[in-house]
């Protein structure tokens, strides 16, 4: 699918740093279809919002941004909504029903095919877009939010600590064990084996 319509896609990532290099891995498959990124929500097509849901301060984050937007999208500044992350996760089909201001939800193990996801979306469909969770990239072609000076590496998906406290999902990935190395723009990370 190539962007012929030269929308214009901003994201907020909230949460850990994992989500950053995810929004980040999103940014990089949305630009080679030549969609336009760009900072400012308000003058965007369509906002990816790229949920936690760690504790449930982070949930309520999370919720607050979505609805932000809605309002966004209420006073016709923004055109879509599209939810990710580990919210999207763990309460898919909640989002498009308490939420009708969602147009597309995004499961962790089907980012890659975020731009059919925006597709969707400024096309009107509402919809859910699931896959498994060993689909979910570790490492990619990415383009860096943070300063030249560091960029994050993202090692693991997932988490089994099973702390009382957490509301993650209790999955993991076996993505990261089939990747031998991670390359961060010229500098390569070979994992021993």
């Amino acid at each position: 699918m190539r962007n012929e319509m030269n929308e214009k896609i901003s994201f907020i990532s909230l949460g850990c740093d994992k989500n950053r290099v995810d929004t980040e891995i999103m940014m990089a498959n949305l630009f080679k279809e030549r969609f336009v990124i760009c900072s400012d929500i308000e003058s965007s097509d369509v906002v990816i919002v790229n949920t936690c849901s760690f504790i449930d301060s982070a949930k309520e984050e999370s919720i607050e941004e979505i609805l932000k937007v809605a309002k966004l999208k209420e006073e016709g500044k923004v055109k879509a909504i599209i939810v990710t992350g580990c919210m999207a996760e763990r309460y898919k089909e909640e989002i498009l029903k308490e939420l009708p201001e969602v147009d597309v939800v995004v499961s962790l193990g089907k980012n890659n095919e975020i731009a059919k996801a925006v597709e969707e979306a400024v096309k009107g469909n509402r919809r859910e877009i699931f896959g498994k969770n060993t689909n979910m990239p570790i490492n990619g072609d990415r383009i860096q939010s943070t300063p030249k000076h560091y960029a994050y590496l993202k090692i693991a998906e997932g988490c089994d600590n099973f702390c009382t406290y957490c509301s993650c999902l209790l999955y993991t990935s076996d993505a990261a064990d089939e990747e031998d190395s991670v390359d961060l723009g010229g500098r390569r990370i070979i994992k021993k084996k």
